[in-house]
């Protein structure tokens, strides 16, 4: 079994997003860019609040799609390392 992963992720204080049925659209003033995510990715981006670790995401992924704990423990890690990357995702204390 993999060790628990108690990372909460928080959306960077410098993004501005909104939910439009089921899309996140996520808005950077300072690069005067917009980005627009899938329904997974929206999904995540929304339970991505600091409050919630990726263990619980992936919990809640798993409860709400057709996924086993392992494809959505993958999928969740790898987009939030990606949205890490670009800077819209930091890990809360």
């Amino acid at each position: 079994m993999s060790q628990p992963d108690l990372r909460r992720p928080v959306h960077d204080p410098n993004t501005a997003s909104r939910v439009f049925s089921g899309e996140a659209v996520i808005i950077l003033p300072a690069l005067n860019s917009v980005r627009m995510l899938n329904t997974v990715g929206s999904r995540i981006w929304e339970l991505a609040d600091g409050r919630r670790s990726i263990d619980e995401i992936v919990e809640i992924l798993v409860a709400e799609y057709e996924v086993t704990p392992d494809v959505a423990r993958a999928g969740v890690e790898r987009f939030v390392s990606e949205l890490a990357s670009k800077g819209l995702i930091a890990f809360a204390e």
